[in-house]
């Protein structure tokens, strides 16, 4: 099994490729991709960039160029959903986009949402028991845009529209690609902020603490899987 971990700020990729015994290094569409290990678990590491579209696209490369058999997305996100918070962390039942029209759902790949592996999912909450964690663990959709959400009149609106757990910038457009190439997904985000007025301070404080806990869960997913 070749996993293919993807986030989108250094800060999210860099306890993983700490961790991780790098083999090789290709760059390829202008970011480096690491080819290599942790433990006995075959991995490519690569840092996207931000928005959805850089999301896919390095995705399908994981899967196309790189032959990974599983892809998890890991990082920080806005909470949403009833009840979390900030450093709380959300698992990915299913992903959307929620910045496109209803009338995508006509067209190739006529998905309102993408269903994330159940059997990641189990094992990232598992995986989760046996982390240190400074929040609490919740598993539902995961919506993103390309948006910062920093209103507490959009988050409220994004409320109502999807019922979210969070929102972020990347992980729907990796479920795109992943549902494409028929390829299990599961997205790992810790809450950075509360996507509301005060989400540029929050983010400021937590962002390297969340980025670290995401890893963390997933450094401890390759530790478990068999």
């Amino acid at each position: 099994m070749i996993y293919g971990i993807i986030g989108a700020l250094d800060e999210e990729v860099a306890l993983v490729k700490e961790k991780m015994t790098v083999v090789e290094e290709h760059t390829l569409y202008g970011r480096t991709f690491y080819t290599g290990s942790i433990g006995e678990k075959n991995i490519v590491l690569v840092c996207c960039g931000v928005g959805k579209v850089n999301a896919a696209l390095f995705a399908n490369a994981v899967i196309r160029e790189f032959h990974a058999e599983a892809v998890i997305n890991i990082g920080i996100a806005g909470a949403i959903g009833a009840g979390i918070g900030v450093m709380d962390v959300v698992l990915s039942t299913e992903a959307a986009f929620h910045d496109q029209d209803e009338v995508m759902v006509k067209y190739y790949p006529y998905c309102k949402s993408f269903r994330a592996d159940p059997t990641l999912l189990a094992l990232a909450q598992k995986a989760c028991e046996g982390v240190t964690l400074l929040g609490k663990v919740a598993s539902g959709l995961i919506i993103s845009g390309d948006q910062y959400v920093t209103d507490s009149a959009v988050k409220q609106s994004l409320r109502e529209r999807f019922n979210p757990c969070c929102t972020e910038m990347e992980g729907a457009g990796i479920a795109h690609a992943c549902y494409v190439n028929n390829t299990p997904f599961l997205i790992i985000r810790t809450m950075s902020d509360s996507a509301d007025d005060e989400a540029d301070n929050s983010y400021d404080n937590f962002i390297d603490a969340a980025a670290h806990q995401s890893a963390a869960i997933v450094l401890k997913m390759l530790e478990m899987a068999k």
